[in-house]
């Protein structure tokens, strides 16, 4: 019989017996694949054509061989060989593909063990010098991103659970997540816990740390489970076993900030309703977690003062160019759920938005993109950095005849107040109170009696003793005038307070 024969007759043998090999059953080899067959498979996995995964299936997971020599065997094939695009679909292919259920399991795992393999390879060539290997670090964030995506977030997952119709059991991920926390534990200078490593790691490390998250077994302690593994501390491992969100950047970020980013985030519940991953690093583009949780922050230090055509001198927190990119792009998540859930306010945002356009210095703060989201956070994050300059900064301007900004103070306003746990008290009686940013590094400011339109948008509140109140008309909801402990303005309640580039001429 020649070879492809006999191949032939082991993939029938394979597909009729392969509701045997279940994963975790007991299986005992009767049988050894052939250096021939193991050519075979080292040379189909090195090709990467989709259409052979099923003869590579045929041979791996034949019911006369061992869980072992399934993982030894598929491991030999891929570890020697660079991941690739190509390669993932094949190996996803491998697993997922038609007549792969009764075998998905131990593949699932087959193919985890092999990814880890070559990623060992990779971190064992660059040695000390990963964070100069660019090509290198490029291939292990796609192993742990294809880890996560394909094997961890199988099918459609929710927030807290693994997709049972996708057909990888229980004991299949608790497999997986032991191969990757033993990986994470054996390359522990560069994956484990949250010390400094180079900018260039930072993100693989993230990604790998969130494939362990998420590939973890379904239960009540996983995030506990998952926080003692990747070796997280303090504040860290409260937001990983509290919330399921895992905080993790190059190391810049002490125990100090990781509380400023829980505390922000414990005042905007439905921001972190399905957040999975906050990284805070250089380079920004997306991580992979479940569903669509992953948020980069970008945090160059050009660009960082937030306050526009404003020459005061920054404060300490505003002058802290990584805490003020956390903010902006967590307040773009924030005001994202919150326009969301309000679709009124949405839409009285959308025309202040429309507003600001086709002139200099009529939006607040410094929006990355046009979007009404991306706008009205731009003022979220003046708010949550140093709320009373903002507020000063954007009512100033109504004496100069702009009051764009005036409109967008007061549906940022609307918006924290929509985020904010007491959203359901009724503000036209009892008012609602906020804490924001107050410039300092460790402090807060009370906004307080905030009360809301019917459209959302702040039409008054109280801050640092000043009770101010933004009339706004219909139909269209603009600004008709400001007012402040009851009267109208004038050049002299900025005269103490706002920076002289924002003063009233």
């Amino acid at each position: 019989m020649n070879v492809h024969a006999a191949l032939g007759v082991r993939l029938l043998a394979s597909l009729v017996f392969t509701g045997g090999a279940l994963f975790g059953a007991e299986r005992t080899a009767s049988a050894a694949l052939t250096a021939s067959e193991k050519g075979q498979i080292r040379d189909f996995v090195a090709s990467a054509q989709v259409e052979s995964a099923l003869r590579v299936r045929a041979l791996v997971a034949r019911t006369d061989l061992t869980h072992e020599e399934t993982l030894a065997v598929l491991a030999e094939a891929v570890a020697p060989v660079p991941f690739s695009d190509a390669r993932g679909v094949f190996l996803r292919e491998l697993v997922f593909g038609s007549s792969s259920s009764a075998s998905r399991p131990l593949l699932a795992h087959a193919v985890t063990h092999a990814l880890l393999a070559r990623a060992d390879i990779v971190y064992q060539r660059a040695g000390s010098a990963l964070d100069q290997d660019a090509r290198g670090l490029k291939e292990l964030a796609a192993i742990y991103a294809f880890l996560d995506t394909t094997i961890a977030n199988a099918g459609r997952p929710a927030r807290s659970a693994h997709d049972a119709s996708a057909g990888i059991a229980a004991a299949a991920y608790d497999a997986c997540a032991k191969e990757l926390g033993e990986h994470i534990e054996k390359n522990a200078r560069w994956l484990k816990g949250d010390g400094l490593v180079p900018e260039s790691v930072g993100r693989v490390r993230a990604q790998a740390q969130v494939a362990l998250v998420d590939m973890l077994p379904d239960g009540l302690t996983r995030y506990v489970d998952a926080a003692v593994r990747l070796g997280l501390k303090g504040t860290r491992r409260k937001m990983l076993a509290d919330w399921g969100i895992l905080l993790q950047d190059t190391g810049k970020l002490d125990e100090a900030k990781a509380e400023r980013v829980q505390k922000l985030l414990a005042r905007w519940p439905d921001a972190r309703a399905d957040l999975s991953l906050v990284y805070a690093g250089e380079e920004r583009g997306a991580l992979q977690a479940r569903g669509v949780s992953a948020l980069a922050g970008a945090v160059s230090a050009a660009g960082a003062e937030p306050f526009s055509d404003d020459s005061a001198p920054p404060s300490p927190v505003v002058s802290d160019a990584l805490w003020v990119g956390m903010v902006h792009d967590l307040s773009v998540l924030a005001v994202k759920r919150a326009l969301d859930r309000r679709v009124d306010l949405k839409q009285q945002s959308e025309k202040d938005v429309v507003a600001t356009m086709g002139g200099q210095g009529r939006k607040l703060g410094k929006p990355r993109a046009p979007s009404v989201e991306h706008v009205v956070a731009a003022a979220v994050q003046l708010l949550e950095l140093d709320a009373p300059r903002a507020v000063d900064f954007a009512l100033s301007r109504v004496l100069q005849g702009r009051s764009e900004s005036a409109a967008l103070l007061s549906d940022a306003v609307g918006v924290l107040a929509t985020a904010s746990p007491e959203a359901g008290t009724t503000a036209a009686t009892s008012g609602l109170t906020l804490e924001l940013g107050n410039g300092d590094a460790a402090g807060t400011v009370r906004m307080t009696l905030i009360k809301l339109a019917p459209t959302g948008a702040a039409t008054s509140f109280t801050i640092a003793g000043h009770t101010w109140a933004i009339e706004r008309s219909a139909p269209n909801g603009a600004v008709s005038g400001v007012t402040r402990d009851g009267r109208y303005l004038s050049a002299a309640d900025f005269k103490k307070s706002t920076p002289s580039s924002a003063r009233p001429k």
